[in-house]
């Protein structure tokens, strides 16, 4: 299977009501769609680092960051990995421009003069993983 390149998938996640309260079963739902994404992204040859996949585990399984409503060292931990690492580029999902997690990530890339991908784009290549294939 060709691979193409080592990139950081860009994912909107928070998720608030009309009154700013963070909804855990929206950012669930985030979560969820973006691991869906981000395997479509793998099945067409893009190695991709999805934060959101990472850290929402960790996220929900710790009462005390649940209580807390605690975001913002994510931000932190996600810079770091943008700015320690080797990438070939970004991929921004869909509504990227909602989130301002996903601009600032962009913002980052584009600042390193690193290409700036969009997931609606990059779906329509076509699948790479044959079925019996073994990865």
């Amino acid at each position: 299977m060709e691979t193409k390149g080592l990139f950081y998938f860009a994912h909107p996640y928070t998720c608030k009501d009309k009154n700013g309260i963070y909804v855990q079963e929206g950012e669930t739902a985030n979560f969820l769609l973006c691991n869906l994404r981000a395997s479509e992204l793998v099945i067409r040859g893009y190695n991709v680092y999805s934060p959101i996949s990472h850290t929402h585990p960790i996220h929900i399984s710790s009462p005390l960051l649940l209580s807390r409503r605690e975001h913002k060292l994510w931000y932190v931990l996600d810079n770091e990995v943008i700015a320690r690492t080797n990438w070939s580029g970004i991929i921004l999902a869909p509504n990227w421009e909602t989130s301002t997690g996903c601009v600032n990530e962009r913002k980052q890339f584009e600042e390193r003069g690193l290409p700036i991908l969009l997931y609606e784009n990059l779906i329509q290549e076509p699948i790479l993983l044959e079925r019996n294939e073994c990865i």
